[in-house]
């Protein structure tokens, strides 16, 4: 009897399964007059569908806009305004901001909350979730690495201040603190240079929000965020003042130097009785630092000259991350005199991580040869330290001799980052790797020819020689 009952079960589930699977097709192929009808159902779950269909076909539709857009404005159910903001946000008609903006200021939270996430999909393609994720814990923010959370739009990428103006409010002085660390988050998605006194504001009231906007302040990547890192570089958080610390260095600002300095001065903490809250990654340990190691960390990220004296004391420290700070802090100084005592320290060096960071800098001091072992480096475990200090590269030309390497790994990296670092004669050295090589070798090397373009236009543009090259189509490449 019991088997007899699990079947019926089954089969029951087995109905209603094929009964969604029957309506979802339906929905699929329902016109865009039947949507549009929907949208003035008596039934709330019946418009909120509708809305969502209408943003899911992505098509933009003047009726289906118009239809959205007074949706999200006048409908009384607040699921129902959400779901027409949402859809706008992917239809990404800007005829529509009014609406979206309008929407910033709703009565209800989780509508505030969608609109500055479909304000964010105006102007990226990519899974933007993580603006409206409700996130437990603290993570070092690594702007190497991608991470749940690295999107951000493209440098050539013109975001409407107006756009930014109205989320740096929300930020600032919305009543819901979801909200204001969503729009945080948003804001340095849209790098809102604009908004960097509200997030600034922000980061002085609201203590809960601190490593938001300190996060955000390293994605906008604008040096007028600086002067607002230092009072927090002795911050009674050591979350707080590791993350400012850090932000100050990732943004190069000197100003920073000498009050890092007088923070690595106060002197040592116990090590051992910080937690670490995750894995080593490109020679970093996202971990909660001693204050005096977090300030040499920024400090080795600037790379200024006063620090110079602070980088030779670590260089034989016991400890391998101060070891490694001190050289990376050497490397960007360039200072060509260190190039005899750190070729000395690479034959005795026992850490890998170390030992990639000397090479480095001897490659930075003049060496060019050395940069062949911070290259072989991008198809090991140590590639995100490699992909780093190679962003980093005196000159696009030292990559070129590895855009032909052996390794299709090491190309096809080497490639991309030739896209972020390289220029006009770049785009030369990369056009015969598109037309000769493999057709995945050869849409990496367009991708970083499109790249080097934009970013030297501004923004891209239909006439554009790489939009209009044909791929070959016989590669000659395995």
């Amino acid at each position: 009897m019991p088997s007899s009952k699990k079947l019926i079960v089954r089969v029951f589930a087995l109905l209603l399964a094929f009964s969604a699977v029957v309506l979802t097709v339906r929905a699929e192929t329902q016109s865009l007059e039947t949507l549009l009808a929907y949208l003035k159902s008596p039934n709330a779950s019946t418009r909120r569908d509708a809305a969502h269909k209408l943003g899911e076909r992505r098509v933009r539709n003047q009726l289906a806009v118009e239809a959205l857009a007074v949706t999200a404005r006048k409908d009384e159910d607040h699921d129902v305004r959400a779901e027409a903001i949402q859809s706008l946000g992917l239809i990404k008609d800007f005829s529509a901001l009014p609406e979206m903006l309008d929407a910033l200021t709703d009565s209800n939270s989780d509508v505030r909350r969608t609109a500055i996430k479909a304000l964010v999909a105006l102007y990226t393609e990519h899974d933007i979730d993580f603006i409206t994720n409700r996130r437990a814990g603290w993570n070092l923010f690594n702007p190497f690495l991608d991470t749940d959370d690295h999107e951000i739009v493209e440098p050539y990428v013109t975001v409407d201040p107006t756009v930014v103006t109205a989320i740096g409010e929300s930020a600032r002085g919305d009543r819901d603190r979801d909200v204001r660390v969503s729009a945080v988050r948003a804001l340095g998605v849209l790098r809102g240079v604009p908004a960097i006194p509200q997030l600034a504001d922000a980061l002085n009231a609201d203590q809960d929000l601190r490593i938001e906007v300190l996060r955000a302040f390293i994605k906008i990547g604008d040096w007028s965020a600086g002067p607002h890192l230092i009072p927090f570089f002795r911050d009674s958080d050591r979350k707080v003042r590791t993350q400012a610390m850090f932000a100050a260095g990732i943004l190069k600002y000197r100003p920073a130097v000498e009050p890092l300095l007088s923070v690595y001065g106060i002197g040592h903490e116990k090590k051992g009785t910080f937690k670490t809250v995750g894995d080593k990654v490109k020679g970093r340990l996202t971990y909660l630092p001693p204050r005096d190691e977090a300030a040499l960390w920024a400090l080795s990220l600037i790379g200024d000259e006063r620090a110079e004296q602070t980088f030779v004391e670590n260089m034989t420290n016991n400890d391998a991350d101060r070891r490694q700070y001190a050289i990376e802090g050497l490397a960007r100084i360039a200072d060509p005199r260190y190039l005899d005592q750190i070729s000395r320290l690479v034959l005795t060096e026992k850490n890998n991580d170390v030992k990639l960071a000397e090479y480095w800098a001897l490659y930075k001091m003049g060496s060019t040869p050395n940069i062949q072992y911070v290259v072989r480096k991008l198809e090991t475990d140590q590639e995100n330290q490699a992909h780093a200090y190679l962003m980093e590269s005196t000159s696009p030309a030292d990559l070129y001799p590895y855009v032909q390497s052996s390794s299709r790994e090491v190309r096809r990296k080497v490639i991309e980052i030739l896209g972020r670092i390289g220029d006009r004669e770049t785009i030369k050295e990369l056009e015969p790797v598109v037309r000769t090589s493999s057709a995945t070798t050869a849409d990496v090397a367009t991708v970083a020819i499109k790249r080097i373009e934009w970013r030297m236009s501004g923004r891209p543009r239909a006439r554009d020689s790489v939009l209009q090259r044909e791929r070959p189509r016989r590669a000659t490449n395995p």
